[in-house]
């Protein structure tokens, strides 16, 4: 499943962050589609694709010592609105 992190962090913090997502290792059963750095706020932002919460839970552990994430699933318009369209009719 897709999910958006919005990751934010203290301004003290930005070298640590910076330090960390460099050298970080590629988390197992993770999949990184992009990430994107608020250059002005403090936040991080990541569209990634995880195999399940397990996977999910342990790729975000390892940050909440600098920040707090905030993760949003996600899904391809067209999909659902095809998924909400169909889900409409069984009411």
């Amino acid at each position: 499943m897709l999910f958006i992190a919005i990751f934010s962090y203290s301004p003290e913090d930005r070298n640590l962050v910076i330090e960390r997502g460099m050298g970080s290792e590629k988390s197992v059963g993770v999949t990184i589609k992009g990430e994107w750095f608020d250059l002005s706020g403090h936040r991080v932002f990541r569209l990634f694709e995880a195999e399940d919460d397990t996977h999910l839970a342990a790729s975000i552990f390892s940050w909440t010592d600098l920040g707090v994430a905030e993760i949003i699933p996600v899904m391809e318009t067209e999909k659902a609105l095809k998924l909400l369209k169909k889900a409409g009719k069984k009411s």
